[in-house]
């Protein structure tokens, strides 16, 4: 989620929201008309923006083409005017439903290929970058797609085990994206072999000290990206992948690269994907609790705006993953931190690695806290302090060696709010 469009996603809760009503009534050239005016307005004016200023607001104009797809959902009618043009497509009427996405993922695409920063004369550098962003943006929308099939194929089942058929069809998808997290990154990239033998040696003895077991190690060819980065990708062993970007081979030194791979080998040792996994099921749980104890009174409170109910869960939404979510993320990557300068016992070696992470991704070392909170991961400057404290008998630090106090917390509120919607709706 950390690296997707979470406006992209917005946009998807209000289409899942968006209730059809009972008269479909629209005119076709009306709708035709604004469906290409504001989908190409936010486009034009961050081209604009780019060519005339030294702004490179991106979240504005995306967020404004959010603004511009919520016009036409609503007041357009534009489920309505896909499901009049897709009438053929009746036995599977949940999966068309991602037809009506096509307006925002166009505009959310343009804006991100014309704000991109391109030397001139790498037109092929461009192209390079547009399909990168096409397959970034599609992927949240392939759960979305997998989750409409499975709806549309509980519908053809007898009324009295549909949910039982469909809860049971469900439930596994909640992993499935950890599980399968090795081939979305070859969906991303296009991977080689590590052919560097001493280099594999080392993350090979470096895995060995961990205890973590993978399948194999994997580049990712990033081309003119040049995209400096290291994943440890999969909950299951047998098909867990250590892949390396074609730029870290280039840009970083063999310890320093075997420091980074280490700070990710410290996510599956404290089990971080499995308790982002956890975190998905909590947002589940917590909505539905959210929503029947705060945003059903206001949504009866303010009866006749139908909007309203996606407003709602567009704003815990944002409070879960933008601030919860990422305020654990980023003390997860304290604690990758810690377990990769222990295991390495290379600490300088892997402040060194950070700060030249930094510098390659134009990241600017202090962040203002109310533009950290946002993030999922602290500033380098935070990161490489927090490192230096590391060394003092200060309980603070040593905390993030064992399992954060949040994340207990966390786990025992799941099921006590799974009890609370039990005794709810009782």
């Amino acid at each position: 989620m950390a690296h997707t469009s979470f406006v992209l996603i917005a946009g998807l809760i209000f289409l899942i929201r968006y209730e059809v009503p009972a008269e479909e009534q629209f005119n076709n050239a009306q709708v035709a008309f604004w469906i290409c005016i504001l989908t190409a307005v936010p486009v034009l004016l961050a081209y604009l923006t780019k060519r005339l200023t030294t702004l490179r607001p991106m979240i504005v104009f995306e967020i404004l083409s959010l603004v511009g797809y919520i016009y036409i959902l609503y007041q357009m009618n534009l489920p309505g005017f896909i499901n009049k043009h897709l009438v053929f497509l009746e036995s599977v009427h949940h999966s068309r439903e991602i037809f009506s996405l096509i307006p925002l993922f166009i505009g959310l695409l343009g804006i991100r290929f014309v704000m991109q920063e391109v030397p001139q004369r790498r037109t092929e550098l461009r192209w390079e970058l547009l399909s990168f962003n096409f397959r970034l943006l599609l992927l949240p929308l392939i759960p979305l797609l997998v989750i409409n099939a499975v709806l549309d194929f509980t519908h053809l089942l007898p009324e009295t085990i549909q949910p039982f058929v469909g809860l049971g069809l469900l439930l596994p998808l909640l992993v499935l994206p950890f599980i399968i997290a090795p081939l979305m990154m070859q969906f991303l990239w296009k991977t080689e072999p590590l052919t560097n033998i001493v280099l594999k040696q080392r993350l090979q003895q470096l895995t060995e000290r961990s205890g973590i077991k993978y399948r194999d190690i994997a580049v990712c060819q990033t081309g003119g990206l040049a995209i400096a980065n290291a994943a440890v990708a999969g909950i299951i062993p047998r098909n867990r992948k250590i892949f390396i970007t074609d730029a870290l081979l280039r840009n970083f030194t063999d310890e320093q690269i075997e420091t980074i791979v280490a700070h990710e080998i410290g996510h599956i040792r404290h089990r971080h994907l499995l308790i982002s996994g956890c975190l998905v099921f909590g947002y589940l749980i917590s909505s539905i609790l959210f929503y029947q104890l705060i945003g059903n009174p206001l949504k009866s409170l303010l009866t006749g705006y139908s909007i309203i109910s996606s407003i709602i869960s567009v704003i815990f939404f944002v409070f879960y993953f933008k601030v919860f979510f990422n305020y654990l993320s980023r003390r997860f990557e304290h604690q990758a931190d810690l377990y990769a300068v222990d295991l390495t016992n290379n600490r300088e070696a892997f402040k060194s690695a950070l700060e030249s992470l930094g510098f390659l991704s134009a990241l600017p070392k202090p962040i203002r806290f109310m533009l950290e909170i946002f993030n999922t991961h602290p500033s380098i400057e935070r990161r490489i302090q927090f490192l230096d404290r590391s060394t003092e008998e200060n309980s603070h630090i040593q905390r993030y060696r064992k399992c954060l106090l949040e994340v207990k917390v966390l786990l025992a509120l799941i099921p006590i709010f799974g009890i609370l919607i039990f005794l709810i709706n009782w």
